[in-house]
Parts: C-alpha cells; structure tokens; sequence
C-alpha cells in the first residue's frame, strides 16, 4: 500500500476513533439526575441558548424537576434550581463542589496561571487570594469607609440633579469611584475619567465573552482550541480583553506604587497588598489583578443593582411613595439620610432586599449573576439516588430559586413588604426556621460566597435612601419601561437593566439646596484621593 494511501487509512481509523470516543462519552452516565434527552457527540448543547441560558434551565426545571443533569457534549453538567439542593452541596459539602470547571477561555485567554480569583480552582493559590481580598473586607475596614462612601453618594446626588438624563453614568461612575478609592487609593470624580472608562469598556466585554454560548464549546471539543484566529473571532476578542485588562490594573498598581512612594497616597487596599507582597508571594501580575479584580467585582454589582432599583421605583410609584414617608419621619427635610439613620429604615431595607444586595437577605427579584458561576465536583457523589460524577459542571440558578412559586408569592411582582416580619420574604408555609437557607443566591453559595456584601449593602442603602429623600423618581411613560430579564436587561454572567428614559424630579427646592451644601462638605475628603 502506498504511503499516501497509508496516510489515508490511517486518518480514517483516527476519525472513527474519535466520533465512536465522542458518541460514548455524549451518552448520559447511569443514575444520572433526569434531564432533556440528548443526542449523540453534542449531547444537549443544541438546546443551550447563547444567551441567558438559565431561562432555558427554569423550563427544564418545570418539566424534569429541581435538578437537572444534561451533557455539554463529552461534560456532564448539573443544574440546581432549588435552594434546598444548593444548600445540601454547595454549603454542606463545600469540600467537594468548591472548585471550578476547567477553561480554554479563562485559564489560557484571559486569565492564565490562576489570576483571577474568580476562576481559580478551589486550592492554596486560591486560599491565598481570598485570605488577601478578606483582609480588606473585613468589618471593620469597610464601615471604615463610611465617609468615603457618603461623600460619593452625596455627589451622585448632585449629578442627578444637574444632569438626571444621564443617571445611568452616575450611578455607574459611583460604585466605580468608591471601589477605585478604596483598593487605589485614587479619585474616579466623573463617569468620563480614562480609569472609568476603561474599566467598564473592559468589564463589559468580559461579563459578555464568559457567559456560557459565547463562544464554542472548546473545552467540549478540545480540537477547536487550534482553529487559526483568523477564523476564530472569539479568540481574537478574548486577548484583546486580556491585553486591556492587564494594562489597566498594572498601570492602576504601578500608579498607587508612585503615590505611596511620594507619600501621597491615603491608606488603600492595595497599600497592604504592596507591604505584604514577600510575605504571601504574589507576583507583580497576582497582585495586579488582585486589586483589578476587586475593582471590577465591586463596580458592576453594586451598579447593576442600584439601577434595577431606580427601574422599580419608576415602576411602583406607590412603593417609592411609602419610602419617601418612612425617610421624611427619620430624617425630615433639613438633611439626608446618612449611615446612623439606617437601621430605623425599616421599609427602604426592604426595598433592598427585593432589589439588591446585602449581608444576606437580597437580590431577589432581578439577581445580578442570574445564572451563576459554574462550580466543578471533584470526586463522584450520590445525592437523592442520582450518581454525580467526578468533574461535573454543576450551577446554580439564582434566577430559578428566586423565581420559585413554591417559596415565593408572585415571585415575578416588585414588593418588599414581603420581607416584613419575614426574614426571608418567602410563603408562611415555606421553611422558614432552616438555619443553612441563604436569602439569596446572588452572590454565590458554599465556600465561594462573595466576600464583599457588607460593603455592598452599605452603599446600597445609602444611595437608595438619598435618592428617595431627594427624588421623586418617574418614566417618561409606563411604555418604556422594560422589566422582562430576557429582553429588558443586558446579557452576560452579570445583568443590568438597559438604559430607559427616567425622570428624577427634585421634591423641593430645599433638598436641593442642601443637598449640594452637604456635597460642599466633602471637597476636602475628595482631595486626599487626587
């Protein structure tokens, strides 16, 4: 035989090998959770969205039950859509689900030698990065920015007064500058600074390319990995958002480097990062992204949240109403609301906790991280008679738990009277007295829970209560505003509502006024941070 002919033959045999190994490893394992029926080779990836796939979750979930086992081609993947099945795996056996499913995309394109916090697998790089990340969000160094944050919120007040068509950048340039201040130590003072900028131009990016669909199932298929670029675009987008990635948290680092240097640095996150650096053997990348990561990670949420929130209240004029009722009668008309009023804010809490963030009670109705993060098993488990296998990609939806019928009433309607008396707004009759429930899944479960709610809530209930004490807040029309997660808010791992006509009318001109002399109080504050 000749050896072209060899060659091939040879080819052939590979080929069939290969489709005969796919078609095996398609197939669902035995004991598996029920799920959608699969086909060989792609398993259940033809019936996967490219976008906001845990609205496709919710449906299996209604037809094959809370937990669903499907194939990503050769990967078993698991979907949980009941609280009781996050608590009972991810916080109960945090051990064994704490780690995260490999990816050509993150760990080779965007975020190699396990940078990024976030897609770290669950071991001692990671351990260290979240020993670092809980320093600063300790108790104590967060309620030590309760000036900074203040005096931010103060501001984006005044901006929404001087330009309230413009609220989306406001609010956006706000959880930006409070985290850019507090991990560098600089000043983020207008939604259009560079350092702004580049951070949500790069987040956006990055929150889109992560979602699962938006690009092709390399780790799957692992020959799609070495398809030239120039007929890969994913490829391509992904190292352009590395490359700009990299350069904006060095170039952030490097310039708080000079400021400590010079001594004009206020005390920063990243000031302990630098002193410690030997001591937890980080590298100049490691501790770039450190910072860079916190950054991103407290911008987004805090943002995309505070923005749901203004949706709501254009929405429910009736809920804004009884908000602006309970800050008048704390606050009254000769001040805003600041962090010693916050515990008496009963009502506006509520609010927060159907549309935000918190310490452990939010999110409910629009979760920012809808889908969740997807953990990785790393050994076999048996859990209600199903068989897990050893590296099964297992999610949580955040967005089927917090839509759950069964918990919840109407769990689709806006209305935080539902946390009245009710520490986790859900039915009389649902389990109420579980110490292991979580009041919400937004901001992950088990080990890998974020570590920065405390400094959420806190800018959350302050910007919501100014913002009810000085405005009465409308839509252009009742038509404009979208409220549906699939058409009305962005797509990626992190969701926001998309930009609608919004009007913030002033409720009197002495809120106003005081408003802007209170903003006057914090000049020397901003200073220290230029």
């Amino acid at each position: 035989m000749a050896p072209f002919e060899l060659a091939v033959c040879g080819t052939m045999v590979l080929l069939i090998i290969s489709v005969f190994k796919y078609a095996l490893a398609s197939q669902r394992p035995k004991d598996f959770p029920p799920g959608p029926p699969c086909l060989p080779i792609i398993g259940n990836l033809h019936q996967i969205p490219l976008r906001k796939g845990f609205l496709r979750w919710q449906e299996w979930g209604k037809e094959y039950g809370n937990i669903i086992g499907f194939k990503l081609g050769p990967k078993n993947a698991v979907v949980l859509n009941s609280y009781r099945h996050v608590k009972e795996l991810f916080d109960k056996r945090g051990a064994k689900y704490s780690s995260r499913p490999e990816s050509y995309v993150n760990g080779e394109l965007l975020c190699p030698n396990e940078i990024h916090i976030l897609f770290a697998s669950y071991g001692p790089k990671w351990r260290a990065l979240r020993k670092a990340v809980q320093m600063f969000l300790n108790a104590k160094a967060v309620d030590a920015l309760h000036p900074l944050q203040v005096a931010e919120s103060t501001q984006t007040m005044c901006d929404l007064l001087d330009e309230p068509s413009n609220y989306y950048d406001h609010i956006r340039r706000y959880s930006t500058a409070v985290i850019l201040a507090s991990v560098f130590g600089q000043r983020g003072a207008s939604f259009q600074s560079p350092k702004v900028q580049a951070l949500y131009r790069v987040e956006d990016r990055f929150t889109v390319i992560l979602e699962p669909g938006a690009t092709p199932p390399v780790d799957a298929f692992g020959f799609l990995k070495y398809i030239p670029e120039f007929l890969s675009p994913w490829k391509i987008e992904a190292r352009e958002i590395r490359k700009e990635q990299s350069l904006l948290y060095h170039t952030l680092l490097n310039e708080t480097k000079d400021r400590i240097q010079r001594k004009i640095s206020p005390p920063c996150f990243m000031q302990k990062v630098i002193e410690d650096q030997e001591k937890n053997n980080f590298t100049p990348e490691q501790m770039a992204y450190l910072g860079g990561i916190t950054m991103e990670a407290g911008s987004d949420t805090t943002s995309s949240t505070l923005l749901a929130f203004v949706l709501a209240m254009a929405q429910h004029p009736e809920i804004l109403k009884q908000a602006q009722k309970e800050v008048d009668r704390v606050c009254g008309i000769d001040r805003s609301p600041n962090f010693d009023d916050i515990e008496k804010l009963e009502y506006v809490h509520c609010c927060m906790q159907e549309a935000s963030t918190g310490i452990v009670k939010t999110l409910r109705w629009r979760p920012i991280a809808p889908g969740g993060i997807p953990h990785m098993l790393t050994e076999d488990d048996s859990y209600e008679g199903y068989f897990i296998p050893k590296g099964t990609i297992v999610f949580y939806n955040a967005w089927a738990i917090h839509m759950d019928e069964g918990e919840y009433d109407s769990p689709e309607k806006f209305e935080p009277a539902r946390w009245l008396n009710n520490k986790f707004g859900c039915k009389s009759t649902a389990d109420i007295d579980d110490d292991h429930r979580r009041t919400t899944y937004s901001f992950g479960a088990g080990r890998r829970v974020c570590s920065g709610q405390r400094l959420a809530q806190n800018s959350l209930m302050l910007n919501m209560a100014k913002m009810v004490w000085l405005f009465d807040i409308r839509p252009d029309s009742l038509e404009s505003l979208d409220m549906d997660i699939g058409s009305g808010f962005t797509d990626g791992i992190i969701v926001a509502p998309k930009k609608v006509p919004i009007q913030f009318v002033p409720r009197s001109n002495q809120h106003a006024r005081i408003i802007r002399d209170e903003l006057q109080g914090s000049q020397d504050l901003f200073a220290t941070y230029e």
